[in-house]
């Protein structure tokens, strides 16, 4: 089916930017990399909704849903921590 495989493909490219997006930050400036965990997040929103379309369309069983959503729940609050431990103090 075309639409599995585009959202297997949409998935796959939202997960990896999660990553990428991390390690580029890592190379710039304080300021830069807490933008850079900003598109990150966004990045990891993307996956929640597609795992979320995914279940809804029968392709991934509940169970498997609620646990990758957990999952990308706790990546999600390690990213947002991480900025906070970013931001200056004072």
């Amino acid at each position: 089916m075309r639409a599995e495989g585009d959202l297997k493909s949409q998935m796959r490219r939202a997960a990896i930017s999660v990553a990428s997006n991390i390690a580029e930050g890592t190379e710039r400036s304080d300021r830069e990399f807490c933008r850079f965990l900003t598109i990150a997040l966004g990045s990891n929103a993307e996956v929640e909704a597609q795992v979320t379309i995914a279940g809804d369309m029968g392709l991934i069983d509940a169970a498997m849903v609620t646990k990758m959503i957990d999952q990308i729940d706790h990546i999600g609050r390690m990213i947002r921590r991480l900025m906070q431990h970013m931001k200056p103090s004072g």
